[in-house]
């Protein structure tokens, strides 16, 4: 009768999948350790003569040496490393992140190793594979391993954004790879640099002009009687309208007295010290909490280089005061800046830009209508028939006349469009002419320059 078959069991895996026993407990390395710690920060390379040296070792015998050594590298006390100039040395590793290590295979501590390596600047997984000589398989898995014990994180590199790259779980990107305070997972946050950019021009603005209270003033105005809407009338800077009734289908003119104060900017005296630094816009920043985390300083100083080049800020500069600190250290001046408009203007710019963004097409064609107006500079207003309108005063929207409803502006418009198209047609005909000219005066002259021909009749012999 045969024997009966044996049950095939599955042998194990061959290889280091499992994580190595931790190592017998070593009176002598755990004193090694503590010596090297009293002495040196962790990230320091110990040369053998040095351990030879720290009395630890007894007899400086090399053959307990090595036993030493590589039960603080199981332990992932010490990392096996190049000294400078050749030879073999080991690296003191903090035991905090010592802990890191533990319950590791080969493959994964390798892993480990090579990422903390790159420290802040993170590392690609190309590079990653490519140190590591790991097949790809095999390296995606080991990343998935560290993520879920939070060893490892993937990070964004504002240079390379489509690699995929990892970082130290407990290290912070640096600006190199993020792209400073401004990049949010690599993008360009450009909500947030406008956000900032409009705090800053109007804490700046608010400080680069004194305002004055003007009391009791009166204002002449003139045009229909109309009912007021609901939303009120549109005020046009510090005008406020007050509408008396046409007597014989002529505009009255009344004289209205404002009881109360209206706001007005001048400019500081020349020599004024009190504008903004770069110290009064950050701590500005950082009291009225625009941002969840706070801005640093070289972040907001790049912001307004940026603000200066977009002519929205103007730099000045000062002597420094006592211990303050110079911007500029040779010449010893702290940089002010100061704003071209006043809050009012900044005001209206914004409410104008956010008209724009309505989703009402009257509004939207009415604000790029203004911006338009803006746009003509000084004396191109006088050709806008608005500025003729017997019922300017009134106009305004919301109400019966506005810019969007106004014929005699739609016209205007479009005898500005025609003429613009002349114009250039004109353009373009006087540079075909003036090319037609320059190819003439490139002909030679007659005769090779010789001047004109004579015709010279000569008289034959008879024959």
């Amino acid at each position: 009768m045969a024997p009966p078959k044996k049950k095939a069991t599955a042998s194990p895996t061959p290889g280091p999948s499992t994580a190595a026993a931790p190592p017998a407990p070593n009176p002598v390395g755990e004193a090694l350790y503590a010596w090297a710690t009293e002495n040196e920060d962790p990230g320091y390379v110990f040369s053998q003569q040095e351990l030879l040296g720290a009395g630890i070792i007894p007899n400086a015998d090399v053959n307990l040496l090595l036993p030493t050594v590589d039960y603080l590298v199981k332990k992932s006390l010490f990392r096996l490393h190049d000294r400078v100039g050749g030879g073999i040395g080991w690296e003191l590793v903090d035991a905090e992140v010592a802990k890191n290590y533990h319950g590791l295979n080969r493959h994964e501590r390798i892993v480990l190793q090579v990422i903390e390596g790159a420290k802040n600047s993170g590392m690609w997984t190309k590079q990653i594979q490519t140190k590591t000589n790991l097949h790809q398989n095999t390296v995606e898995k080991i990343y998935k391993a560290l993520e879920g014990r939070s060893l490892i994180k993937q990070m964004k590199s504002v240079a390379h954004p489509q690699r995929k790259m990892f970082i130290s779980a407990t290290l912070t990107p640096s600006e190199d790879a993020t792209g400073g305070s401004w990049f949010s997972e690599g993008v360009l946050d450009q909500g947030l640099i406008g956000t900032i950019s409009d705090v800053i021009e109007s804490y700046v603005s608010k400080n680069s002009w004194q305002e004055e209270v003007l009391e009791d003033y009166e204002e002449s105005v003139s045009g229909q009687k109309r009912k007021r809407p609901a939303d009120g009338f549109d005020d046009h800077g510090n005008d406020r309208v007050k509408v008396t009734k046409a007597v014989d289908s002529q505009n009255k003119i009344k004289a209205v007295r404002h009881q109360g104060s209206a706001r007005s900017y001048k400019p500081f005296e020349p020599g004024y010290k009190g504008y903004p630094t770069l110290r009064d816009i950050t701590r500005y920043i950082t009291d009225v909490k625009v941002t969840a985390s706070a801005l640093p300083q070289n972040a907001i100083a790049q912001l307004l280089q940026v603000m200066v080049y977009d002519d929205r800020l103007f730099k000045l500069s000062r002597p420094a005061q006592n211990s303050e600190l110079a911007d500029d250290f040779d010449k010893n001046t702290v940089t002010m800046y100061r704003c071209f408009k006043k809050p009012l203007e900044l005001i209206e710019q914004r409410s104008l830009a956010k008209r724009k963004m309505s989703p009402d097409e009257k509004i939207r064609l009415s604000a790029y209508r203004h911006e338009e107006l803006e746009a003509l500079g000084p004396g191109g207003a006088s050709e806008v028939p608005c500025m003729r309108c017997p019922v300017f005063d009134i106009c305004g929207t919301g109400g019966p006349v506005n810019a969007v409803t106004c014929k005699y502006f739609t016209e205007w418009y479009d005898n500005i469009e025609v003429a613009d198209r002349e114009k250039k047609s004109k353009e373009r005909d006087k540079e075909k002419v003036d090319k037609g000219k320059g190819k003439e005066k490139e002909l030679p002259p007659p005769n090779d320059g010789r001047g004109p021909s004579i015709e010279i009749e000569m008289e034959l012999e008879p024959s």
